[in-house]
């Protein structure tokens, strides 16, 4: 297993921006320079879910300050974007990192971001799939005329799209999904597999699903092997000091994720009671937030490791953790954690026994579009 640093921190007021962004970098520094591979960087805007907003504009800051890392997004909103915008900018990304870059592209579903963008979310995934033709064609054009057209996107261009990538025929993909037939796809195009929050079992099913497309894919070793290698999943962490309750040190920290979550992932400004408690539950019960002390880290993150998963997307930066939380959390895990999952080998059995003993697996896998 190796380990991602995932920027996504949140702010309040306009007199925070700074600050958080450049604790950030700071973090980030670290983790790069004491084992941490990449970095992958979200896209949020308008509510204080990111400090930041343009995860592209962070990406071009974070290549030149970390020459040799790995970039990687989880994820581009593609729908709030040009496709021959959105080509350029990551061609040149990729000239910046020289070749150390993968996109990361996904549907969102934020009402309020949309709605800041004057986009209607419910046309999202038929705007995203033109979105990836387009943006295939781009890539593919050499030189002279490219027409487009469709629903959303029309234009041509005379001349070539650059600069150039670095990575043939274009920049790598990864896209985050969980339905069975995208599964399959992103498997036979070769891309990288992004997974959020899911217990083992749903994370087998989909890798499962995701296999099933690579073999039916045609694609060389390399290629086969590029897309395991970006292919990954994202936990939220706090290694807590011996002796501390995260509960109570992490109360303010956990109001807050919650609160702030709900306007970012679904526009909800105010919560019931009911509401509350729900996402409060799936946020502490639900595989979002990894908090304890090292020991109970490393087992909660183990059986990812036995699944299979060589990249973990750490998110240490969350619900307005002072600078001290984070540096702290980041060194016990990088001291106590790190060196232990990095020995943890896949386990096909315990793989096999998650899938026969889970039904979606089996007998209804058109149940997970519904997760």
């Amino acid at each position: 297993m190796r380990f991602s640093y995932y920027l996504n921190p949140q702010t309040i007021e306009a007199e925070d921006d700074k600050r958080i962004i450049h604790e950030m970098l700071d973090h980030t520094d670290f983790a790069i320079k004491n084992g941490f591979t990449d970095v992958w960087i979200t896209d949020h805007n308008f509510t204080g879910y990111s400090a930041f907003s343009d995860a592209i504009i962070m990406a071009g800051a974070i290549s030149q300050r970390l020459p040799g890392v790995h970039i990687g997004f989880a994820l581009n909103v593609v729908p709030l974007m040009h496709p021959i915008r959105f080509v350029t900018q990551m061609n040149l990304l990729d000239q910046l990192t020289n070749g150390n870059l993968t996109v990361g592209i996904g549907a969102g579903n934020s009402p309020s971001e949309f709605a800041g963008y004057g986009i209607n979310v419910d046309d999202r995934h038929e705007i995203m799939d033109e979105f990836i033709s387009v943006c295939e064609k781009a890539w593919f054009h050499k030189d002279g005329e490219l027409n487009y057209s469709g629903k959303y996107y029309n234009g041509k261009i005379k001349g070539r799209i650059i600069p150039k990538s670095v990575q043939k025929p274009h920049p790598h993909i990864a896209v985050g999904t969980g339905t069975p037939e995208r599964l399959k796809l992103t498997g036979q195009n070769g891309w990288s597999l992004l997974m959020g929050p899911r217990e083992p079992q749903y994370l087998a099913v989909r890798m499962h699903m995701f296999q099933e497309g690579l073999n039916n894919s045609g694609l060389n070793k390399k290629s086969i092997e590029q897309a395991w290698q970006f292919t990954g999943v994202g936990r939220q962490i706090y290694v807590c000091a011996d002796g501390e309750d995260w509960h109570d040190t992490l109360q303010s920290n956990i109001d807050h994720w919650i609160r702030i979550s709900a306007k970012g992932d679904e526009g909800k400004y105010s919560l019931t009671k009911e509401e509350y408690d729900d996402r409060y539950d799936r946020y502490i019960n639900g595989g979002w937030l990894y908090a304890g002390t090292a020991d109970e880290i490393f087992d909660k993150l183990e059986p990812l490791a036995r699944l299979g998963i060589s990249h973990l997307m750490c998110w240490f930066d969350f619900g307005m953790l002072s600078d001290t939380q984070v540096k702290s959390s980041l060194q016990r895990f990088i001291q106590q954690v790190m060196p232990r999952l990095a020995e943890i080998k896949k386990d096909s059995k315990y793989i096999e026994e998650l899938l026969q003993d889970n039904p979606m697996a089996t007998k209804a896998p058109d149940a997970l579009n519904t997760l």
